[in-house]
């Protein structure tokens, strides 16, 4: 059906929705009128069934002209759309009924005769007699075909799956009997005009082209490159109908294709016949284009996959200070001494009893306080620490005695100390004054303490600050082989960064540890890597690090293939190593889970089946995903066996389920008639305010031939007014013809 024939007939249902306010008082009462249109154009009253007769209804006899107007000059620059009970078509008998006012009227539109405007008036029953010309019979007429010619078609890609077909006719005498017939299809990148592959090609030899070559030159069929394509059917002078398709994995799922055939006649010595048609258009239909699905990003269990931590030997210090008494070597009895003695006496038996603690060093450092004679304070301070020197030492086995270092030391705290812990109060004045004494007398230390004493705040204000300075400092330092803590793991990664070198157990803290997406996957990438560099793939360090670029859409199938085995077929098989002894675990289902998403992403579909198939049923929770797989991949009806047919079946059912879209994409990919009535049931329940639903009841429109060509230019009209990118689209789908995307273009540019 041509554009002009679209125009007499489809496009007259886009006008414009005029709403009139009735007057004050009056009320108008939906009614609903029926009736027939007759042709009376052969001087008989016929119901009108030669061409589509459409009945508007309007709400008053004003809108009415104004439509009638409209329709009769084809304006469709100010045309919108009609809501769906606003508009009738008459049935196969000329039949129609609608809702219309009391006092409103009707406008027929009978193909491309002028329209009719009836008023109301109450009637429920309106008849309408119109002259329909006289319909002259249908006349077929046939061209004989002189040449192979094959007019190009819109190929199907479902996923990366791309199914280019075609029917070739050779015309009567185009072939013969000592002649072959070579048929050789090839498919195109439509952006970069590359050559993707070539398909099987297709050989039909004449019944006299084999004995002409075997007796002129002794030919050995068994030495011809195209023996195994050679059809059974054989090329004669009868016309031959012969209908072709096959299957190709693209590389690009989003990308579009077209297919070429070269055909050429040859006999044994020459070829006669030789071209190159285009046998698909770039227009490739998308049936699975508008599949919703959500992907998975499935970590391992850490807990399940522990790593031993590596015993290191870690350097460790503990300080304890112990007070004394005024001019002794006595301990003061308070809480804080008993503490710290309980606190040397637990670390101590921690350091003997842990075998994996060893005591390097321990240090005593007694003080005194300068009050006094300063070579009686020094030994006061000698006293004090000896005591608990020999009190600490003696406690040990000798055999550790012996092995740990000892530097002792005893001083006398100086008057800058007490001007210290002075100033540190804000006694600012008494601490400079202090200060002053002791630059005026250097090494001095008796006469410091005479000068001191004689100030009037000494006995209230500095005694008190002496007695703090009248302890024991005890430094004990001990190295421990142990495990690290989770501090000193982070401690560690912030220090050194991924330029560090880390344990696996490290590695397995810090992946736990830490909190931002880009610093794991970069920690997940490096223990990865190292893994794969020693010959030992890391599970948990490949899934992390294919969780994390799931989750930001980034793709890389590569990651986890290492960590699948596909001789194995299920998922989570326990097998003991009998080099190590140990139960390892094959093929974990979050691994292959994962890798399904990936190669979904990555739009390789074929492998993605491979995965779903590794998954057992009892794993219910993934059967989604595994249904979004086969179906991508074309397993969603058919089979070749009655298992095959089940889980085809079974996919179907799981993604028609999965949402009222994939409902309708899912029975428009059947490409049936049946399927297309689903699809269009469903298509009800789907949001007015989506371009996606638009687009969809377009393509069920279109699949209706010549009869749905209007409408689906309007669905697309209304398509485009919500996504303007949609246009795009709808250009490169096979499923619109040329007619229809211009109607709806002009239509959307000019509204």
């Amino acid at each position: 059906m041509d554009k002009k024939l679209i125009s007499g007939i489809g496009k007259y249902i886009l006008v414009a929705t005029l709403t009139a306010t009735p007057v004050a008082g009056w009320a108008q009462r939906m009614i609903k009128v029926s009736g027939t249109v007759y042709n009376i154009a052969n001087k008989k009253k016929v119901p009108f069934t030669d061409a589509a007769v459409y009945i508007y209804s309007c709400k008053t006899v004003a809108e009415a002209e104004d439509l009638q107007e409209n329709l009769d000059k084809d304006n469709l620059n100010m045309a919108l759309f009609l809501d769906e009970g606003q508009r009738v078509e008459t049935d196969a008998n000329g039949y129609y009924e609608i809702l219309v006012p009391d006092n409103g009227a009707l406008v027929f539109k009978p193909g491309l005769s002028k329209s009719v405007l009836e008023k109301v008036n109450n009637r429920m029953k309106i008849d309408l007699e119109v002259d329909g010309g006289i319909q002259l019979q249908e006349v077929t007429v046939t061209g004989e075909l002189k040449q192979i010619q094959p007019e190009p078609k819109a190929s199907r890609l479902m996923g990366n799956r791309f199914y280019p077909y075609n029917t070739f006719v050779v015309p009567r005498r185009e072939g013969n009997t000592y002649s072959r017939l070579v048929i050789q299809p090839y498919v195109l990148n439509c952006t970069t005009n590359d050559t993707i592959a070539f398909l099987k090609p297709l050989v039909y030899d004449g019944k006299e082209f084999h004995r002409t070559q075997t007796r002129q030159m002794k030919y050995d069929l068994s030495r011809d490159p195209l023996a195994q394509f050679i059809q059974d059917t054989p090329l004669t002078t009868d016309r031959m109908t012969i209908e072709w398709q096959d299957t190709l994995t693209v590389p690009d799922p989003n990308g579009s294709y077209s297919c070429y055939a070269d055909f050429s006649i040859e006999t044994y010595r020459r070829v006669p016949f030789r071209k190159t048609y285009q046998i698909n258009t770039c227009e490739n239909k998308r049936p699975l284009g508008f599949l919703e699905y959500d992907l998975l990003a499935k970590d391992l269990d850490f807990q399940k996959y522990v790593e031993k931590a590596q015993v290191e030997k870690r350097n460790t210090e503990d300080k304890v200070e112990l007070t004394f008494e005024i001019n002794s070597d006595q301990l003061t009895d308070d809480p804080k001494n008993r503490q710290n003695l309980q606190l040397i006496d637990e670390k101590l038996k921690m350091i003997l009893n842990e075998p994996g603690a060893m005591l390097r060093e321990f240090h005593v450092m007694g003080t005194s306080s300068p009050e006094g004679q300063y070579q009686k304070n020094l030994a006061l301070a000698r006293r004090r620490m000896l005591k608990i020197q020999q009190e600490v030492i003696g406690s040990l086995p000798r055999s550790v005695a012996e092995r740990t270092y000892q530097n002792p030391q005893a001083e006398v705290a100086s008057w800058n100390d007490v001007a210290d812990l002075l100033a540190q109060d804000s006694l600012t004045d008494l601490s400079r004054r202090i200060r002053e004494v002791v630059e005026a007398l250097p090494e001095q230390m008796d006469k410091q303490g005479q000068r001191v004493r004689a100030f009037p705040e000494y006995r209230e204000v500095i005694v008190p600050y002496l007695e703090r300075l009248r302890q024991v400092k005890y430094l004990c330092r001990y190295d421990i082989y142990r495990e690290p803590n989770d501090e000193e793991v982070m401690q560690a990664y912030r220090e050194k960064g991924l330029k560090g070198t880390y344990t696996r157990y490290e590695y397995w803290k810090l992946l736990q540890l830490l909190k931002n997406d880009r610093e794991i996957e970069a920690v997940a990438r490096k223990a990865y890597d190292e893994s794969l560099e020693m010959k030992r793939p890391w599970v948990l360090a490949g899934n992390t690090l294919a969780v994390q670029y799931l989750k930001r859409d980034t793709i890389d199938t590569k990651v986890l293939e290492p960590l699948i085995n596909r001789t194995i077929f299920t998922v989570n098989y326990e097998r003991r190593n009998i080099d190590t002894g140990r139960t390892e675990i094959i093929n974990p289902v979050e691994v292959v889970v994962n890798q399904l998403c990936m190669y979904i992403k990555a739009g390789d579909f074929e492998n993605a089946s491979v995965m779903a198939k590794l998954i057992p049923d009892e794993y219910t929770e993934y059967d989604l995903v595994k249904a979004y797989a086969w179906a991508m991949g074309g397993y969603f009806q058919g089979g070749d066996t009655p298992e095959e047919r089940a889980r085809a079946q079974r996919t179907f059912e799981t993604i028609c389920n999965s949402s009222v879209q994939n409902r309708v994409v899912m029975n428009l990919a059947l490409e049936t008639p049946a399927g297309n009535d689903e699809a269009e049931k469903a298509l009800e329940e789907m949001p007015a305010d989506k371009a996606v639903t638009w687009y969809l009841k377009a393509v069920v429109a279109a699949r209706k031939g010549d009869a749905g060509l209007t409408d689906a230019a309007i669905c697309l009209v209304s398509c485009f007014n919500k996504d303007a990118k949609m246009i795009t689209k709808a250009q490169n789908d096979g499923e619109f013809n040329k007619d229809i995307i211009e109607t709806a273009l002009d239509i959307y540019n000019n509204q």
